[in-house]
């Protein structure tokens, strides 16, 4: 499994338009092959900062996410207008409930 977890921070007055992109980037990654979750969530103590989460299957079906058009034309719509962002990459081999 691959894990990416980070962040992207835009300008307020970008805010609503990010909103739309991450709600249709979002919609059309779940439906990706390979995809086990997926998600944005906005900091709560830092205002237009979005935190992502992604878990794929494989490494492979990751970089064929990465390779869908809606995810060049996020990057490019979205992706350059960002103001500061970090995000790393992780592997892992097991996956089971941590309720028990």
């Amino acid at each position: 499994m691959v894990i990416v977890s980070g962040w992207l921070r835009f300008k307020p007055e970008d805010r609503d338009d990010v909103l739309k992109g991450l709600q249709n980037v979002t919609e059309l990654s779940r439906q990706d092959a390979g995809c086990i979750d997926y998600w944005w969530a906005e900091a709560v103590a830092e205002p237009n900062t979005f935190r992502f989460f992604e878990c794929w299957e494989s490494q492979e079906l990751f970089e064929a996410h990465r390779a869908q058009p809606f995810e060049d034309e996020f990057m490019k719509v979205y992706v350059t207008r960002i103001t500061g962002a970090d995000a790393h990459t992780y592997e892992a081999d097991n996956r089971q409930s941590a309720l028990g």
